[in-house]
C-alpha cells in the first residue's frame, strides 16, 4: 500500500552544472561492493547483504486466516528409486487448501556441481544440498508460499509445494546410476516429474491452475521443465499452466577475467557445459533440436525463452549478485566498473523481448519467498501485483479459446511495441496472452451458448479467490479491471539501488543497516562535492530522508 505520509520535498534551484552532476551519478552506478560467497546456501551476497525484515504491515484489503495447524509444509518423500544426489530418497513438502484450485510448486536454489571434483567438494561443504537424511518432519517458507493474507495477498490460500533441492543438476538430471568415478546421482529432472505424478494423486488432478515457480538455480529448473511438464497435464484440459523464474535469467557473457589464465574459478556457464553430459541433462526438444552443438545455450533465459510454450514470467534484479561475484569479482578499476555497467544494459536489453517481466534496478539476488516481497516495486506497481495480474489473464486467455497459444513470440518476431489482443473481453495493452500474430479465434466466434459457459468459468473463478474467507471491495475491483494491466516492468535508471524499494543493504560486520550517506560514500562519491553540484548544504544533505535524496537523484539523472 503507498504510503500516505511524505515529507514535503525540499525546493533546490535548477542545476547550472547540469554536466558536472552527470559525472556525479555516473560515478554512483558505477560503484559495487566487495563480493564474497555466503557458503550456508551455496550461493554468493556483496559484503552489503539484503535485509530480510522489509514488510509492511498492510491489512487493509485481506483477512488474515488459516489456523495455527496448517502454517507448516508437511514432508512427503518420493519412492526410493527417485533420489537425492547420496542415494536418499528425495521427495517435497506441502500444504494443502480447501479454498482454492490453484498450486504452487516451487524449486530451491542453490546453484550446482558438474564434475567430481566440485561435488566431492560441495559435498564435503554443504552436504545439507545433496542429500534428505536431514530433512526436518516440517517447514514453514515465506513469499509466494506464505498462508499469511499480509504476507501474500494473492496466493495465501492456495497449495502451497516446496521442492528442496538435493539433486545438484540445475533441475535437469537423469543419471541414476553413478559414474565417472562418482558416488552421486543426479536426477533433478525425474525428480520434478515424479512430484507432480505424486501431487495428482493428493489433488492436483482437480486443480484449475499450477504454477512452477523457482528461485536462481529452481529458476532455470522451471525453464527447462516448464513444457515437458505441461505435456505431461495437456489430458487435464480445464488445467492452466504457468512458470516463474526468479534471478534465473542469466546471460552468456564472458566474465571480466576470462584471459587471466591465473583464475581457478569456473564461469557459470562453462560449468554447465560440463554438467550436461555429466548429469546426463533433459534439455526441452525445441531447444534442444536449435542448438543441437551447443545444448549450454538453452541454460541462458534469452536463448530458451522463445521456444517455450507455455506462459513464463521473469523476475530479475538488474544488479544480480550471483553474476557480480562471478563475473566480475571485486571491482577495483575503471575497466571494472565499465564492464559492469555494460553488463547491466545487456541484460536489461535481453529482456526487452520479454513478454511479462519484472526487473528492479537493485543489487540482490533471489525474491519469491522473501517476506518483504511484497513491497518490491516498479512505478507503484508492486511484484505480487504484477504476478498476479499476468497469471488471471493468462489463464482466461485459455478458457476463452486460446489454449496453449503461448505469449512468449516462438517466431522470435519480437515486438516492444502493444498490440491488440483481448482477455476476457478487456484489451491487453501490454502484450499479454494471445497478442502476438493475431487471428480469429474461439473467442471471436463466439455463439450464446459460448458466453454461457464463459459466464459459468468466470464465476468459477471468482469463487475459487473468496470462498473460506471475507475479501474487501477494493479486491474485487481489481478481478473486474485485471485486463487492463500491463505486463512489462523494466526499470529505466541505469545505477543500483535506484529504486526506493530495493531490498535494504546490510553491513556484515555490524549488522546495522547501511546509512544511504555511507552507501555512497563507499560507492566513492564526495559527498561535499555532491552536496556542491545539488546546491544543498552539507548538514542539510547529511540529515535529508533517504526517500528524498534518493528521489533528487533519480530525478536529476534522469
Amino acid at each position: 500500500m503507498e504510503i500516505n505520509t511524505r515529507r514535503r520535498r525540499r525546493r533546490v534551484s535548477v542545476f547550472t552544472r547540469h554536466r558536472r552532476l552527470k559525472t556525479v551519478l555516473l560515478v554512483i552506478s558505477g560503484v559495487f561492493l566487495t563480493c564474497e560467497p555466503i557458503g550456508a546456501q551455496d550461493d554468493s551476497s556483496l559484503t552489503y547483504r539484503v535485509s530480510a525484515d522489509r514488510i509492511v504491515q498492510d491489512t487493509s484489503n485481506y483477512v488474515e486466516a488459516r489456523s495455527a495447524e496448517q502454517k507448516f509444509l508437511k514432508k512427503y518423500m518420493l519412492s526410493p528409486d527417485v533420489t537425492c544426489n547420496d542415494g536418499s530418497p528425495a521427495g517435497f513438502y506441502v500444504r494443502h487448501s480447501n479454498y482454492s484450485k490453484t498450486w504452487i510448486v516451487f524449486l530451491e536454489e542453490g546453484w550446482c556441481c558438474y564434475d567430481k571434483q566440485s561435488c566431492d567438494e560441495r559435498w564435503s561443504r554443504a552436504e545439507y544440498l545433496m542429500s534428505s537424511k536431514e530433512w526436518p518432519e516440517t517447514r514453514t517458507v515465506g513469499g509466494i508460499l506464505s498462508n499469511n493474507a499480509v504476507e501474500n495477498p494473492y496466493w495465501w490460500q492456495a497449495n502451497h509445494v516446496f521442492v528442496p533441492y538435493c539433486t545438484s543438476d540445475i533441475w535437469s538430471g537423469r543419471r541414476a546410476e553413478p559414474q565417472h568415478g562418482s558416488k552421486f546421482t543426479f536426477m533433478g529432472s525425474i525428480v520434478i516429474k515424479q512430484v507432480i505424478r505424486e501431487l495428482l494423486t493428493i489433488g492436483l488432478a482437480n486443480a484449475n491452475a499450477l504454477i512452477l515457480s523457482g528461485s536462481s538455480a529452481g529458476g532455470v529448473g522451471v525453464m527447462l521443465n516448464l513444457d515437458p511438464i505441461q505435456k505431461m497435464l495437456r489430458q487435464y484440459s480445464g488445467m492452466s499452466v504457468h512458470g516463474i523464474t526468479d534471478s534465473g535469467w542469466f546471460v552468456d557473457q564472458r566474465p571480466y577475467d576470462f584471459e587471466d589464465e591465473g583464475s581457478a574459478s569456473t564461469s557459470p556457464i562453462e560449468a554447465v557445459k560440463l554438467g550436461i553430459s555429466y548429469w546426463h541433462s533433459q534439455i526441452p526438444s525445441r531447444c534442444r533440436n536449435l542448438y543441437i552443438n551447443e545444448p549450454s545455450k538453452c541454460f541462458i533465459g534469452y536463448k530458451i525463452y522463445p521456444t517455450l510454450s507455455v506462459p513464463l514470467f521473469v523476475f530479475q534484479w538488474l544488479y544480480d549478485e550471483f553474476q557480480l561475484k562471478n563475473d566480475v569479482g571485486t571491482p577495483v578499476t575503471k575497466q571494472q566498473w565499465d564492464y559492469i555497467h555494460k553488463m547491466g544494459e545487456g541484460l536489461r536489453k535481453s529482456l526487452l523481448n520479454v513478454t511479462s517481466v519484472f526487473a528492479p534496478s537493485c543489487v540482490s539476488h533471489t525474491v519469491l519467498t522473501k517476506k518483504y516481497w511484497k513491497n518490491i516495486k516498479i512505478d507503484s506497481v508492486s511484484l505480487p501485483t504484477a504476478l498476479h495480474c499476468w497469471q488471471i489473464e493468462t489463464r482466461f486467455a485459455k478458457i476463452n479459446g486460446n489454449g496453449n497459444n503461448n505469449n512468449n513470440n516462438n517466431n522470435n518476431n519480437y515486438s516492444n511495441k502493444s498490440r491488440p489482443g483481448r482477455a476476457n473481453g478487456n484489451v491487453n495493452r501490454n502484450g499479454g496472452a494471445g497478442s502476438h500474430n493475431r487471428r480469429p479465434t474461439k473467442i471471436d466466434r463466439q455463439t450464446p451458448a459460448d458466453n454461457a459457459t464463459k459466464r459459468k468459468q468466470n464465476k468459477m473463478h471468482r469463487n475459487d479467490h473468496r470462498s473460506g474467507a471475507m475479501v474487501h471491495r477494493k479486491r474485487r475491483r481489481h478481478h473486474k479491471n485485471h485486463g487492463s494491466c500491463r505486463h512489462q516492468h523494466i526499470q529505466s535508471c541505469t545505477w543500483p539501488q535506484c529504486n526506493n524499494s530495493c531490498p535494504k543493504l546490510q553491513n556484515p560486520a555490524t549488522g546495522e543497516e547501511v546509512d544511504f550517506i555511507e552507501l555512497l560514500q563507499s560507492f566513492g562519491v564526495n559527498i561535499p562535492n555532491l552536496s556542491s553540484e545539488l546546491g544543498i548544504d552539507m548538514e542539510s544533505l547529511i540529515h535529508m530522508d533517504q526517500e528524498e535524496l534518493l528521489n533528487l537523484l533519480t530525478q536529476q539523472s534522469n
